[in-house]
């Protein structure tokens, strides 16, 4: 293999600098002065949204789930669930109130399984926090989908933070970045800092998911979701009421594994 010429190889390097350059922090472009505070800000707010709710880790409840996507008709099915922070559930997808499908996933394993033909369409996949995609076409994990029912906001690893003020309108934008490129933003209210919105992204930039609880209610002392709405990059949405919630309900570890058809044994 031959080697490029170096004037190639300084080319190369320029449009790799111009890239890494474009894609450095937005903390960066804060003024000096800005930024220290712009970080503690940050830090404290990550706190507080990490309290919200704290005592609440498991949950049952029923609702209905619309799901409209482009050119094709509007879904609108209820299902059931049970949840326990921070990466198991249990949901069914309900017909005439029984159970068509259902998925589960105890940590480990994702199982699914539909019950008008189960021999064929049971599967047991080795995965600790899995997408839903297949089955609500959101990109969002489990454990996303658990802090989202338990009235809080997924927050996305990351190595730095900042709040800034939103140019549009009365709200704080929380950034989260990891190695300078934004994986997240939480809008909130500038004077209570309640959550608006949150957005989650890729890598390159584009949009993974972006996820609003729209209406809450009080229930056993929390504030958790009646109305959740989340949208992909694809114009897909997802719309789900909440018609009962259940707090601090009991947990069997056997709820959230399904067994194969005609077996007895995980």
């Amino acid at each position: 293999m031959k080697s490029l010429p170096s004037r190639e190889l300084i080319v190369l390097f320029l449009i790799y600098s111009l890239i890494f350059l474009s894609a450095c922090s937005t903390l960066n472009r804060l003024p000096p002065d800005e930024r220290a505070p712009a970080q503690r800000k940050a830090a404290a707010t990550i706190q507080k949204l990490s309290l919200v709710n704290s005592r609440l880790t498991s949950f049952k409840g029923i609702g209905r789930i619309r799901l409209a996507e482009p050119n094709k008709p509007t879904l609108s099915e209820r299902v059931a669930w049970i949840g326990s922070l921070p990466n198991k559930l249990a949901i069914a997808v309900l017909v005439s109130g029984r159970p068509i499908v259902k998925i589960a996933a105890d940590g480990d394993y994702l199982y699914v399984i539909e019950l008008q033909n189960p021999g064929d369409t049971y599967r047991r996949i080795k995965t600790s926090d899995p997408r839903l995609e297949r089955l609500i076409r959101i990109p969002a994990t489990v454990g996303d989908i658990n802090t989202i029912l338990a009235g809080r906001v997924p927050i996305r690893d990351h190595n730095r933070a900042y709040l800034k003020t939103s140019p549009s309108n009365d709200e704080l934008v929380l950034v989260l970045e990891k190695w300078w490129t934004v994986v997240q933003k939480v809008y909130l209210d500038e004077f209570d800092l309640t959550v608006q919105r949150f957005e989650i992204y890729r890598r390159n930039g584009t949009l993974v998911y972006q996820g609003e609880i729209t209406e809450t209610q009080m229930i056993q002392g929390y504030r958790v979701p009646f109305h959740v709405r989340m949208r992909n990059d694809n114009g897909i949405i997802l719309q789900l009421h909440i018609e009962r919630f259940m707090a601090d309900v009991p947990i069997d570890p056997e709820m959230f594994i399904l067994l194969p058809p005609d077996s007895t044994t995980p």
